[in-house]
């Protein structure tokens, strides 16, 4: 059986039919297909003292203790199954709703949910897998930590957990170009929330535009990292910082700023398709861990073979699962950039995001309020890192938190409890409307010698 080459026009299909057609059921009307999840990472950790301020690491494997051996048992009990066929020992723990726990380079434990169709599912379904945490903490005395970054240990204390030939070439690609790929990997945990693209080809326009949009003000509201290995930094989200400086040819804002207004979708498709094409490759499956020189582009493989290897289609989706934008498009928008915060706020930046891309009248507004900086978003972004320091960031934001609010008082109850709309509107006065982040309270618990543990 002839194999077909994979050509420039054949990945710019794939893009268009698997990464920007919604994935929501067929038959779907909009008002019952738009769907909500989220990826919540943790830094799991253990105490030497009662009030839990002296950490040490807690490993994958270990010999006296493992993580994901005890994770295994306790998540058994919720019909959670190691999922082998993904090959390796530390592979993902899949739930019959659809949600998993699976880990990340530096040993971070990362909380997916499957697709919800409510908030209220949302936050059933995390409650059910913190649960298990919770009887893990409570058996183990291993807690699980949501920052942004790490403020305990240092790269070497934490290590590459996950040795496998991807993260190993991942590790030696991000060296050569400076200390933040590695510490991103080992020493940051973020929330991602995942939003679908719509049905209508104007609404998914619409949703990605804005989603990008508000990347930096976001950033902004959602800090949660201004400690790292013990202290404290010059910016509320460090971890946004090390994302920023870490490789400019896969991350950032991406695809808004060749366009006066709205775009249409195929020229979404293109700018998204050219920066694939122009992003160095980082890994191909059958050469193991072999690392590349920066020029090997996605563009040069498809016209010279590597190794005597021309790119196939699953080379092109390893290489799409390689790229980290802020907003990545995945058949639904997986949008990257709060940080990872404290339980009692873990959920506010998808309440946040729900009610400005979900609400037809709130998603106008953003767009509104937000197009005119598109040619100059990703400058602002890069000041987003500091938190609310910049007197703009601090005016859109609070703009955009009110209007997500509207956004969620105009949805039915069924789909936005009172709960989730308190949540939102107590963050917005706690935080937002003051000038602070959770990065002012996680910080002052530090400098008075409290738990980061709350």
């Amino acid at each position: 059986m002839k194999i077909e080459k994979l050509t420039l026009d054949g990945c710019r299909n794939f893009l268009a039919q698997t990464l920007f057609e919604p994935k929501t059921d067929s038959g779907a009307s909009q008002k019952n297909s738009d769907k909500i999840g989220v990826e919540l990472e943790a830094f799991p950790v253990r105490f030497t003292d009662y009030e839990k301020t002296k950490a040490i690491p807690i490993p994958l494997k270990g010999e006296k203790l493992s993580l994901h051996q005890e994770l295994e048992k306790a998540s058994a009990l919720m019909d959670g199954k190691v999922d082998f066929s993904n090959n390796g020992s530390l592979a993902p723990i899949r739930f019959p709703n659809g949600s998993l726990f699976q880990y990340e380079p530096g040993g971070q434990l990362e909380i997916a949910t499957s697709p919800c169709k409510t908030l209220p599912e949302l936050i059933a379904q995390l409650r059910l897998q913190q649960d298990i945490l919770d009887r893990i903490t409570s058996e183990h005395q291993i807690y699980f930590s949501q920052l942004g970054t790490n403020p305990w240990f240092d790269l070497t204390q934490i290590g590459l957990q996950l040795d496998k030939p991807r993260y190993r070439a991942l590790q030696e690609y991000f060296s050569r170009l400076g200390p933040y790929g590695v510490q991103m990997m080992r020493q940051t945990c973020s929330l991602h929330v995942n939003l679908d693209l719509g049905l209508a080809e104007s609404t998914q326009v619409k949703r990605i535009v804005a989603a990008n949009l508000l990347a930096p003000f976001a950033t902004a509201i959602f800090a949660n990292s201004g400690i790292l290995e013990g202290k404290i930094t010059t910016r509320k989200s460090h971890r946004s910082y090390l994302w920023q400086q870490l490789d400019s040819s896969r991350t950032g804002v991406r695809g808004l700023e060749p366009f006066d207004g709205l775009p249409e979708k195929s020229q979404l498709i293109e700018t998204y398709l050219d920066f694939a094409m122009k992003a160095p490759i980082l890994h191909i499956r059958a050469l193991g861990d072999r690392v590349f020189p920066v020029d090997f582009t996605f563009d040069y493989w498809l016209k010279n073979p590597i190794a005597g290897l021309s790119p196939s289609w699953d080379d092109l989706e390893n290489h799409l699962s390689l790229l980290y934008p802020e907003v990545r498009i995945k058949g639904f928008l997986e949008i990257r950039t709060a940080d990872a915060l404290p339980r009692e706020w873990q959920l506010v930046p998808a309440f946040f995001y729900t009610g400005l891309l979900y609400s037809n009248d709130s998603l106008e507004k953003v767009l509104e309020l937000l197009l005119p900086f598109q040619k100059e978003i990703n400058a602002i972004w890069e000041k987003s890192s500091f938190g609310f320091e910049s007197n703009e960031i601090f005016g859109i934001s609070g703009k955009l938190m009110k209007l997500a609010l509207d956004g969620m008082a105009g949805f039915e109850e069924e789909f936005a409890c009172k709960d989730s709309k308190l949540n939102l509107e107590n963050y917005y006065n706690t935080f937002t409307s003051q000038r602070k982040s959770v990065a002012e309270a996680t910080v002052a618990r530090f400098l008075e010698g409290k738990s980061l543990i709350y």
